[in-house]
């Protein structure tokens, strides 16, 4: 029973062993490959594990006697493990102070461990050099010097990170920490460390001396200390699955944010992985068979594990593209356009909460977007479990980035934009796992805002269009019904007054009557034609007048100022218009139907001005003003000093002509925006971005 308890023992030390090397080998090099190398944490990290998986290479050839202990490979191998004894450590701890939050702890920390570094090394390589490996093993009497040397430093290169970890801090620098939900972690790891150096020195001073020299070792030592080692080599083991955990879920030493879901960020499968395979590949060279076994079983255990993360990646990206899957199907806009009953916001609300819930799985999030529909510019929202504690987080300025910035440890803002300039943003909050955003969920969350916004923008213009068709169709109509009428019961008997008057004519003339009764009934008959001529004429003025023949020769400016001169000259007391010599050639430049849709806009302004500017008093004073500028693109300014904008008191909106021109506008890119004035009357402002 003894013998399969030392050799559950012997292959137990070896597989931790092999374990360490395997994992610090694959999160050094993942660290210093995917990490921002510019970093000094980065750095340090990544050269702690490289120089980690370094020793326990070492040390896995030395516990499974694959050295010649009587050659001269073994001393190389022997100094290059003490180098790394001591530097490891050290780089060590240079890493966790980047995380400890007090740069005041950090400095002094970091001078102590560079100071005992330094005077380990003069002392192991120049002071008390190493005696060399089969010197330390024959030894009669072994000299406790490193040990109490070494001892102390690592207890320096362990305890005081820790100490620096535990530290209390202030609550807003707490707050403002993006490493906080990692120093668990990173605590946790220490404390390993910790225990693996208690562990290290009761071997040190208790069980080495007794196995040295080795030819007098016993069974039982030799139990112990095989035990002893993989008791250090496993705390050690945990504390570098701990830090792995810190890495994946806070970029910690990678300093930047994962790029993706991919094999970084699947943890536990690559321990699991090493564990299977270190005690695989310790059992086959333990076991008596021969090599070609042990190879083939080690090449069919490697592609299992390619065959499992390849799996993995499959299955994760079909749940991530389920998750998208609400932002690739059908909107089903037409149904909803014709639904008057349906909430304009309802399916950019659902596609938010799909986002932040499925496809991010934020804890909270909330999307702040520009209502500019209908001539309204206020601020409106999108909430998904938004705090009602948090909101001085949404007033917070952002940097002139174009990019995500960190608000704090854990939300994120992204401004959003589009041609016109700056249209919202997009604040997140932690992640429901704790977990760090990565790259690929960042971009994602930008591009689905921006599609949300898109969607709603597009919704909105569509109903708008769609209810001013319906109301212009239904203008049509009562205006149809209206002609009929009045062609009907007005003009056509007008008309026809006047031809039984002109036939009388004849007869008068027939009957020799007076010249004078024939030249009254003359002048009647022409009256009425008359009158029919203007009512005629008057549905003819309701008709939509042609293009303006200036516009498309002479630009904006000369087509505004034209329709000032002639077709409101009379609607004012005084007309009054500036256009900026910058604003005129750069109007000239933008395309015939911009500067159509421009036009129109302003005319119906215009004419609503003049229309409803004096109220019920028909003889008030009213002035016009109308600037054409330059201002970030160009601005068309009608202003008027009447009694204020008419008011629907069905809708408590614009009339539907402006908001039909709001519409034509957005799809240039432009805005019209009525507001009243502070001295009384009203002031339009059409906005288009510059070419």
């Amino acid at each position: 029973m003894s013998h399969w308890i030392d050799i559950a023992i012997f292959v137990g030390a070896q597989a931790v062993s092999l374990f360490n090397t395997v994992l610090l080998l694959w999160l050094g090099l993942t660290v210093l490959l995917t990490g921002n190398r510019r970093k000094p944490a980065t750095i340090a990290g990544g050269v702690g594990l490289l120089l980690g998986a370094l020793f326990f290479m070492g040390h896995t050839l030395l516990i499974a006697h694959t050295v010649d202990f009587f050659g001269g490979g073994v001393n190389i191998v022997w100094r290059v493990m003490w180098f790394v004894l001591v530097v490891a450590p050290y780089f060590w701890g240079l890493a966790i102070f980047y995380y400890s939050g007090d740069p005041a702890t950090g400095r002094w920390v970091r001078r102590i461990l560079t100071a005992a570094m330094f005077f380990m090394v003069l002392s192991l390589f120049l002071i008390f050099p190493l005696p060399t490996f089969l010197e330390f093993v024959l030894a009669p009497a072994l000299a406790p010097v490193i040990a109490w040397l070494y001892v102390p430093y690592l207890f320096l290169c362990f305890v005081l990170p820790l100490i620096a970890l535990r530290r209390p801090r202030t609550r807003k620098a707490l707050w403002r920490d993006p490493f906080r939900r990692a120093r668990p972690w990173l605590i946790a790891a220490a404390m390993m460390l910790t225990i693996a150096v208690v562990a290290f020195a009761f071997t040190a001073y208790l069980i080495v001396p007794r196995a040295i020299p080795v030819y007098t070792i016993g069974e039982n030592e030799l139990r112990e200390l095989y035990f002893a080692d993989e008791l250090v080599a496993g705390f050690i083991g945990l504390a570098v699955i701990f830090l792995g955990r810190a890495v994946l879920s806070n970029s910690v030493l990678t300093e930047r944010l994962q790029a993706g879901s991919g094999l970084f960020a699947r943890w536990r499968n690559v321990v699991g992985v090493a564990i299977i395979g270190s005690l695989f590949v310790a059992l086959l060279y333990n076991l008596n068979i021969r090599p070609i076994y042990s190879v083939l079983l080690t090449v069919i255990l490697a592609v299992m594990a390619y065959a499992l993360f390849n799996w993995r990646q499959y299955v994760e990206h079909e749940e991530f593209m389920r998750r998208l899957n609400p932002f690739v199907t059908s909107l089903h806009l037409h149904e909803r356009l014709l639904t008057s009953d349906v909430d304009s916001e309802q399916e950019s609300r659902e596609l938010f909460t799909a986002l932040c819930r499925d496809a991010l799985r934020a804890d909270h999030a909330c999307l702040l977007f520009d209502g500019s529909i209908g001539g309204q510019h206020e601020r409106q929202r999108i909430d998904y479990h938004w705090p009602l504690d948090q909101e001085t987080l949404l007033q917070t300025s952002l940097s002139n980035s174009i990019d995500w910035s960190r608000l704090d440890g854990d939300r994120w803002a992204y401004p959003l934009s589009d041609s016109r300039g700056a249209i919202g943003r997009l604040i997140l909050g932690p992640k429901l796992d704790g977990n760090e955003y990565n790259v690929q969920e960042l971009q994602v969350a930008a591009a689905c805002a921006e599609r949300i916004l898109d969607a709603l923008a597009g919704e909105q213009l569509a109903r708008v269009a769609v209810n001013l068709l319906q109301q212009r169709i239904a203008q049509v109509q009562v205006l149809s019904a209206q002609h009929k009428r009045i062609l009907h019961d007005d003009v056509l008997p007008q008309i026809h007054l006047a031809l039984l008057k002109v036939e009388s004519l004849r007869s008068v003339g027939r009957d020799s009557a007076s010249t004078v009764d024939g030249a009254q009934r003359i002048d009647e008959a022409i009256t009425s034609l008359t009158q029919a001529h203007r009512r005629i004429s008057a549905l003819v003025r309701e008709m939509s007048n042609a293009v303006p023949t200036r516009l498309e020769s002479e630009g904006l400016a000369a087509a505004v100022q034209s329709a000032l001169e002639h077709d409101f000259r009379d609607s004012f007391d005084h007309i009054a218009w500036q256009a900026e010599p910058a604003a005129i050639e750069q109007a000239k430049r933008l395309p015939l139907f911009a500067t159509e849709v421009i036009f129109y806009a302003a005319q119906e302004a215009m004419r609503n001005a003049a229309k409803h500017g004096r109220g019920g008093d028909a003889h008030r004073p009213l002035h016009l003003e109308v600037a054409l500028r330059n201002q970030a693109g160009l601005k068309l300014i009608i202003e008027d000093d009447g009694v204020g904008r008419p008011i629907d008191q069905a809708t408590n909106e614009a009339g539907s002509g402006l908001r039909f021109h709001t519409t034509m506008l957005a799809v240039i890119g432009g805005t019209l925006s009525v507001e009243d004035r502070s001295g009384g009357g009203t002031r339009v402002s059409i906005s288009v971005p510059g070419s």
